[in-house]
């Protein structure tokens, strides 16, 4: 018996040495329940804004209005036609809805009454959240105004010119977790050749030991852009899924959100010994980012307090220059923004790396 309970402190002694191990076995599972808690808990934190354009100036269209200004989550704002669909193309809002001018004649005679829609379905929050929101709201005004709920029809128009579906939403979001994944984990080979001094012994030959990190940020920023590639590639042949955009513009992206993340993995390394440290520590910089940043999930539905989370995030801002060139979405921010702030990233991330490193 006494060898049965050593062997089993033997077992947990040896699980709190492998820090790896230790993260994948209780801080990971935590971590996925926590990210997932904050964004199906949150319910009651969504927040969205729409546009309603008021043609008919009735009671019946001020009754409509009057709906959508009570719920908590919508953010209402009126005007005309043109410069709200703008706004909603600028990503300022979610939805504009056009209440026409003939709506109290039609209800009067007997007609149907159209109600159009305008929304991006690049936009997972509006097809998922606000399209059935309105849907409700409207045959409940129905309701009240006439005998017949369907003297309500809803006409949703999409502000795209070509047609969008979910999987044209999620390949941007694929790639950048593939760019994210192979810049954080340049750090594991670099740290590997200092724990076993081969960064010590390239000092002692004619090969300057910049040229190292020099190759592998190449090597790495190539490889990035081979993955895009072959992703597309693979998105419109099985999926058909289309490139809209402007290809040497989204390498260029990919580029620069290469770099960034590249960075953020030396920088990693500047500071982590061993490879069992860096591990859990590329981890929590990873999900975090894979989760909260947009990428899979409208960042919406994200409680209040972690939206300057959010904001801080590089992949927030790749995600969303990634969509923006590929599927022509609605953007989050707009395409100068993103490229400042993956600049300035990409530009601290390298001067810390710069000099934190050691060489042993």
């Amino acid at each position: 018996m006494k060898t049965f309970i050593a062997l089993i402190k033997a077992s947990f002694k040896q699980l709190l040495r492998d820090k790896t191990s230790l993260f994948f076995t209780f801080a990971f599972p935590v971590v996925f329940m926590v990210i997932f808690g904050l964004i199906w808990s949150g319910g009651n934190n969504f927040k969205a804004s729409i546009g309603i354009v008021n043609e008919d100036n009735s009671k019946t269209s001020q009754a409509i209005t009057q709906a959508f200004q009570k719920i908590s989550s919508l953010t209402v704002d009126t005007g005309n036609q043109a410069d709200l669909v703008a706004r909603l193309k600028k990503g300022e809002l979610r939805a504009v809805i056009i209440v026409p001018a003939t709506m109290e004649a039609n209800i009067a005679n007997g007609n149907p009454v159209d109600i159009q829609v305008y929304y991006d379905p690049s936009n997972t929050t509006t097809t998922q959240v606000i399209l059935p929101m309105v849907n409700q709201v409207v045959e409940g005004i129905g309701q009240q105004v006439s005998r017949h709920p369907s003297v309500f029809q809803l006409h949703a128009q999409s502000i795209q010119s070509h047609q969008m579906r979910s999987i044209d939403y999620l390949v941007p979001g694929i790639i950048a977790m593939s760019i994210m994944s192979t810049g954080l984990f340049c750090a594991l080979p670099l740290i590997q050749q200092r724990e076993k001094k081969i960064l010590k012994r390239w000092g002692a030959t004619p090969i300057h030991r910049s040229s190292i990190i020099y190759s592998q940020v190449v090597f790495r920023l190539v490889l990035s852009i081979l993955q895009t590639a072959l992703l597309v590639f693979i998105a419109h042949a099985i999926f058909n899924v289309q490139m809209v955009g402007n290809w040497a513009v989204l390498f260029g992206v990919v580029a620069l959100g290469a770099l960034v993340l590249i960075s953020i993995g030396y920088l990693v390394a500047s500071f982590v010994k061993t490879q069992e440290g860096a591990m859990p520590i590329i981890q929590l910089v990873q999900f975090p980012m894979m989760f909260l940043s947009g990428i899979f999930f409208p960042v919406e539905m994200l409680p209040g307090f972690m939206k300057p989370v959010v904001a801080t995030m590089p992949l927030t801002y790749l995600g969303d220059s990634l969509r923006q060139v590929m599927i022509q979405a609605t953007p989050l921010h707009t395409m100068n923004l993103n490229l400042i702030v993956l600049g300035a990233w990409l530009a601290v991330c390298v001067t810390l790396s710069i000099k934190l490193f050691k060489w042993e």
